[in-house]
């Protein structure tokens, strides 16, 4: 059966959920706060982690953020349990990686349904990636030596900022120039590229690669989903818990930048 950790400082929400849980067949431990949820995470292996996102200390999106940087072999899926007034933070989560929100109070019945509908995708996602590697595999064994090496150094050039990149989503295909391009956005295996046009694409492309390809001295990495062109920023405002707002051009709710992120942003971007 699956394990969970959940991670909630209220006793009540706590043992409720462990109840539920436990009455479900799931393997359950629990943590009071974030930092002795990260000792169990770096001990343990678990399918899933629920996390309550006001806690003193270490709060959720600082447990996030402290999973992320493990090197763990498979990631947990990771379920927020949060107040209703604390919904404003939901992009922010989001854009940490989180793969769902339940708003307390919550019954059994959307408990359970939010776990299985995120064990189901994981499952899905899981087996097209077996069978993207399979055909990977099959064409890789019939890929002359000399192919791989031009692919490889086509690969390590970087995009030059007034050139063209071919973009094409399955529904449309232009030529792009790198120029245009607001942000990018990951998508799982995928992500979703904004232009000044506001048309997007998206492409089956992971962030690392755009990362290692854009010119530096125009892109920046905001967080570990978003790549920004800095040269779209209109204004930055600080924010709550060391935080900070980005507000872009043709992009009408700001970029939420967490603490480690916001002292790369002060390295790149003066005045901040």
């Amino acid at each position: 059966m699956k394990s969970v950790l959940i991670i909630e400082d209220d006793i009540i929400v706590r043992e409720a959920t462990i109840t539920i849980l436990s009455d479900e067949g799931f393997n359950v431990d629990f943590a009071i706060n974030g930092e002795q949820g990260i000792k169990l995470i770096k001990k343990n292996t678990y399918d899933i982690v629920l996390c309550d996102i006001i806690m003193p200390a270490m709060n959720g999106f600082n447990v996030l953020e402290n999973i992320n940087s493990l090197k763990l072999t498979t990631k947990p899926i990771f379920i927020y349990l949060t107040a209703k007034s604390e919904r404003p933070d939901y992009r922010l989560g989001m854009e940490l990686g989180a793969d769902d929100f339940i708003t307390k109070p919550f019954t059994k019945k959307e408990l359970l349904k939010a776990i299985d509908t995120q064990i189901k995708k994981r499952e899905d996602s899981r087996s097209k990636v077996d069978i993207e590697k399979e055909v990977l595999r099959i064409l890789q064994n019939n890929i002359k030596p000399d192919s791989e090496s031009n692919k490889k150094d086509e690969e390590s050039k970087e995009i030059k900022y007034e050139g063209n990149v071919f973009l094409t989503d399955g529904k449309k295909s232009d030529f792009v120039k790198m120029k245009s391009v607001i942000y990018i956005q990951s998508a799982k295996d995928y992500t979703r590229v904004y232009t000044s046009d506001s048309k997007s694409y998206l492409i089956r492309k992971p962030i690392k690669q755009w990362h290692d390809k854009l010119p530096k001295e125009h892109f920046l990495r905001i967080h570990r989903s978003t790549i920004i062109n800095t040269d779209y920023i209109r204004k930055v405002e600080k924010s709550e818990n060391y935080t900070h707002r980005i507000y872009m051009e043709n992009v009408k709710e700001p970029f939420i930048i967490s603490q480690s992120y916001s002292k790369i942003l002060k390295n790149q971007i003066k005045g901040i």
